[in-house]
């Protein structure tokens, strides 16, 4: 039909800008991001252009449903402030039908989401990993510049450098902190330097007179070393590899896991073409305003239920993470709040309209 086709046309062009702004947006984040390490010689150039790709590509799941929802609003507000939604109403065309030539529009853009949230996201997140890990295991303390911190988030490891000898090719005043599977490492050393050592081996540091604690969370075995010479080495890329298991697993290794951080994983990926076609379908009745009120009269509206909602969800998803709610309502109720909101707008059309 030409007017259901119109409508989409109206849709396509804003979803298309938005996306596209979104996208770009994130990308310079990224890129600034990881530009500053690639600038104190942390990361090459070229993991940097990778990995600001995949990050851009995991957050297209999150910023495609966002430019949807936006793009509906925009559309629909702009057909309501030029009297096209009256002629459309005048000519039998009502509410309902809108909705559905939306839904069409949001079904094909919910799978595509589906796609990139069961398939791309696992994929792009193993190559980061990947990337990130082939990086630190190239990682210099050569590298590092004085009085500034080095962050390895793959293994949790924060090294802080008061001065450097470059005659000696030493590090003076080191603060090293790293995080492992049963608790906390902290060292303080008067030097530090990294021996040569073979190039597929995992990197090895050496400090030279300090103390060393080791902090059990459980509580029972906390250690603390005065030492004069101290040997630690970093995790391999294996160990990193499985440390970060949970975003980088394939969605039917999570449906069979039982922990709550795996089920939070897994209950997001199934949610997110969901929350898609909810978005796209609650901007039509949104998107009611009242003629010479201006297309964009409840953006800003509109943009704070979105916000409100994407809180909802990350708190959902924290909560199954942490065991305290479990499967049911797992991270679902947020969009069950979503879909009560659409039915008491279609069934209270004054609600929001502003008109009686």
């Amino acid at each position: 039909m030409i007017i259901n086709r119109y409508l989409i046309r109206e849709i396509a062009l804003p979803l298309v800008i938005v996306t596209v702004t979104l996208i770009v947006i994130f990308m310079s984040y990224n890129a600034a991001r990881y530009t500053a390490d690639a600038a104190a010689g942390l990361l090459p150039t070229g993991t940097v252009i990778h990995l600001t790709l995949l990050r851009s590509l995991i957050s297209i799941e999150v910023l495609l449903p966002a430019a949807l929802y936006l793009a509906v609003v925009m559309s629909m507000g702009r057909l309501y402030s030029d009297n096209e939604m009256v002629a459309l109403h005048a000519s039998g065309f009502s509410e309902l039908q809108v909705m559905r030539s939306v839904l069409w529009l949001s079904l094909s853009v919910a799978m595509v989401v589906a796609c990139l949230s069961l398939a791309v996201r696992p994929w792009a997140y193993q190559m980061s990993y990947l990337l990130k890990a082939e990086a630190q295991a190239d990682f210099n303390l050569d590298k590092l510049e004085a009085s500034q911190f080095y962050t390895a988030e793959e293994s949790g490891t924060v090294i802080y450098v008061k001065r450097i000898n470059k005659r000696q090719k030493r590090l003076e005043q080191v603060y090293f902190y790293r995080v492992y599977d049963q608790g906390v490492q902290v060292i303080s050393a008067r030097q530090a330097w990294q021996p040569v050592t073979d190039p597929f081996a995992p990197p090895v540091f050496k400090f030279l007179e300090g103390n060393a604690y080791r902090i059990d969370l459980t509580g029972n075995r906390d250690l603390t070393i005065k030492f004069k010479l101290l040997t630690v080495f970093l995790k391999d890329d294996a160990q990193e590899r499985n440390r970060h298991k949970r975003k980088a697993a394939g969605t039917l290794q999570l449906a069979r896991s039982a922990k709550a951080d795996d089920l939070a994983e897994f209950q997001w990926r199934l949610t997110t073409p969901v929350t898609t076609l909810l978005l796209g379908i609650l901007g039509v009745p949104l998107s009611r305003t009242p003629p010479r009120r201006g297309r964009h009269a409840k953006t800003v509206v509109t943009v704070l239920v979105f916000a409100l909602f994407y809180i909802f969800g990350i708190v959902a998803k924290n909560w199954v993470e942490q065991g305290v709610v479990g499967a049911i309502p797992g991270v679902w109720w947020p969009n069950v709040l979503l879909g009560l909101l659409i039915i008491t707008l279609l069934l209270r059309p004054t609600l929001w309209s502003g008109t009686r």
